[in-house]
């Protein structure tokens, strides 16, 4: 392998969330949930999304780093399969690729929230350093906070009172 590689890293994230499966996925299925799981960080602001997840449906987020760099990022949904998981890939980044699969797990009334990513970050940007030691923990950091904050909204009922006026739960596409 030479200089010009692409370095990839692989995460997985679990919050057990105390509400019912189909809430938790109708909860995430609706992408302007991700300013209420950021509201408490300037980091993460939604440009754009369509009112639901879908195949083909994209999201545009602004992802503000190391506190004053601006770094746009655009999703698109490739995955959905309720009310077991969806997930999405990058079409807008920095990323060589980036591929993020929510699943949700019953676990005898409250759900295993589980967050699976596929980074891969390229030469030309610093490589396996800039990969190991800067984005990885931001990312690490963001999947956190957002636990932190999505079990404080399931305890509080904000995240079932954001989906009991939702539409019913979609049919498998």
């Amino acid at each position: 392998m030479g200089s010009h590689t692409v370095t990839t890293m692989h995460f997985c994230f679990e919050t057990l969330v105390p509400v019912s499966h189909d809430s938790a996925f109708r909860f995430f299925q609706n992408p302007s949930q991700l300013e209420l799981l950021h509201a408490r960080s300037p980091r993460v602001r939604l440009l754009h999304h369509e009112n639901q997840v879908r195949i083909g449906a994209e999201t545009w987020v602004e992802v503000t780093v190391a506190g004053c760099i601006p770094l746009v990022l655009g999703f698109r949904h490739t995955l959905f399969e309720p009310p077991c998981r969806f997930g999405e890939e990058a079409i807008h980044g920095p990323f060589s690729k980036f591929t993020h699969v929510h699943e949700f797990i019953d676990r005898d009334g409250i759900t295993m929230v589980r967050d699976l990513l596929e980074v891969c970050w390229p030469w030309y940007y610093g490589g396996k350093a800039v990969l190991r030691y800067g984005v990885a923990p931001a990312i690490r950091r963001m999947f956190q906070h957002r636990a932190a904050v999505l079990i404080d909204l399931a305890n509080n009922g904000s995240l079932t009172n954001c989906v009991s006026s939702s539409l019913p739960l979609p049919k498998e596409i």
